[in-house]
């Protein structure tokens, strides 16, 4: 078999794949994915701009004005939920600061409050009470959070090996902080209590494509023409002499609306081409280049790339 029809070949299978997961998640149509920054690693979630405009425009005003950062989960129940967006940890006072929050918002209940849906929670007895603290559901929750207190709004859902992370952050030990109970904290063996025992966060909107140094994974954002948008992740098989990505089947998450700068992809070329990489906050290549050449691996084959 010659190299155009591997190619080809390789192509088609990509393609497929896409268009497929396409079809599999067309309903959960969204424009905004954002990401969590943790001590312990990072995810993503997928919010359902198109279905709960309301509760996505509250979230993401708090995640454009920066007040997530430097916030703590406050909350993790394993098998329950992992909750954040309330506190920070003050060094300087050793107290536990609340974020300023907005009103209150309207309620907008529309989905299930399934493994790894992310919601708002809610003050005890008012519907329409949330403001910035959400929480990531460990289990499928359904019949507990539906229908209680009118609804919790649902209003993304943690995406690709995202859940891999909730589950460590789960896991962790908890404690009663200033009368808080169920607080996750790292490394505390009930001695002086330091920022680096708390789960810390940042909330971003995602970037198109990005290297996470935690999990060394590549993430794009790509649009495969026909066969439609999708964020997938890539992990490095091979550096030495050439790098060597692989498409991780399981991070294939599909979009509905294209974003600035996102990676495309040529069916009949194979090539995936990234307009920019981000490494550590900064974009350090341009132009990236890489070629499907393994049509059974779905291996990617970097062939050129400029340095910012």
């Amino acid at each position: 078999m010659n190299s155009s029809n591997i190619a080809s070949m390789a192509s088609f299978k990509f393609c497929l794949i896409l268009t497929v997961s396409f079809l599999l998640s067309v309903q959960s149509a969204s424009a905004t994915t954002v990401r969590v920054i943790t001590s312990l690693g990072d995810f993503s979630i997928e919010l359902f701009d198109n279905f709960t405009p309301i509760t996505v425009a509250n979230f993401l005003n708090y995640v454009n004005s920066g007040s997530f950062d430097g916030t703590a989960i406050h909350r993790s129940i394993p098998g329950f939920v992992i909750q954040g967006g309330w506190l920070s940890f003050n060094e300087a006072t050793n107290k536990l600061d609340q974020i300023a929050v907005d009103a209150a918002i309207q309620n907008e209940p529309k989905f299930a409050h399934t493994r790894g849906t992310v919601a708002l929670a809610k003050v005890e007895g008012e519907p329409n009470s949330a403001t910035s603290q959400w929480f990531v559901n460990l289990a499928n929750n359904s019949a507990n959070l539906d229908d209680q207190n009118g609804g919790f709004t649902v209003f993304g859902r943690v995406i690709g090996n995202g859940m891999t992370v909730v589950e460590n952050i789960a896991a962790q030990p908890t404690f009663t902080i200033a009368g808080i109970t169920d607080f996750p904290l790292i490394n505390f063996s009930n001695d002086t209590i330091v920022s680096s025992n708390f789960i810390n966060i940042a909330v971003v909107v995602e970037i198109p494509n990005y290297f996470d140094e935690a999990s060394g994974r590549l993430h794009v954002t790509v649009d495969a023409g026909a066969s439609g948008l999708a964020s997938i992740a890539f992990s490095i098989t091979a550096t030495e002499p050439g790098v060597i990505v692989k498409l991780d089947l399981s991070s294939v998450e599909m979009l509905t609306e294209t974003i600035d700068k996102i990676a495309t992809f040529d069916a009949e070329t194979g090539r995936l081409v990234l307009p920019e990489l981000v490494i550590s906050g900064k974009v350090a290549f341009r132009n990236l280049s890489f070629i499907l050449t393994d049509p059974e691996q779905l291996l990617f084959t970097l062939e050129s790339f400029e340095q910012n």
